[in-house]
């Protein structure tokens, strides 16, 4: 008496996935094929239509560059920049952070704050060891605000600056042989073959 019936009980007039998913394509295409037809009586051709969704300058699909300075430039500051965390870097150098209140000497950390630089002065030199992509703004230094761009993190040459993070247009790329570019030229150097 169970013959032609599932489990639930229903007839053999429940459809199979099969059916379901051919007729749900059925009806895409046959949605796409109208699309056409209206693109070709408005626009003249399918072709011309479906071409103005191609990728364009106005869209680029690839994404954009990180920054334009690399890992081991040499740069410049163009201009006097605040250093982050007043005077002690992005990383908080020396900040006591986590450090339980009764270990703390407050006026001796202040005295020291007093002590630290709070400008990196225009004209400082130092090398890119880092970049902090647009994507991870979260992570930005305190007090960086609008849109979200890349930061580009400096060990600059003078041992009173800390590493700080600086943006884009306050640097200039100095034009020697910076450790990127000698990377590269090395990398060329050991697979090129040997002259016999």
């Amino acid at each position: 008496w169970l013959k032609g019936r599932n489990r639930t009980g229903a007839g053999r007039n429940v459809p199979s996935m099969a059916r379901v998913r051919a007729r749900a394509s059925l009806k895409g295409f046959s949605l796409l094929g109208l699309a056409a037809a209206v693109c070709a009586f408005f626009f003249g051709s399918p072709v011309e239509c479906f071409a103005m969704l191609q990728p364009s300058e106005a869209a680029p699909q690839e994404t954009p560059e990180m920054s334009r300075f690399r890992v081991g430039d040499r740069v410049k500051a163009r201009v006097p920049m605040r250093i982050s965390h007043h005077g002690r870097g992005y990383f908080n150098e020396g900040g006591g952070y986590g450090v339980p209140e009764h270990q703390r000497d407050e006026e001796e950390e202040a005295e020291e704050r007093e002590r630290l630089p709070q400008v990196v002065e225009g004209g400082s030199e130092g090398y890119v060891v880092g970049i902090l992509p647009a994507g991870e703004w979260a992570n930005r230094p305190p007090g960086w605000n609008g849109p979200a761009r890349p930061g580009v993190m400096v060990n600059w040459d003078d041992d009173t600056y800390p590493i700080d993070v600086a943006e884009e247009m306050f640097l200039t790329p100095i034009e020697e042989e910076s450790l990127s570019r000698l990377h590269i030229t090395a990398r060329k150097l050991k697979w090129r073959k040997p002259n016999n």
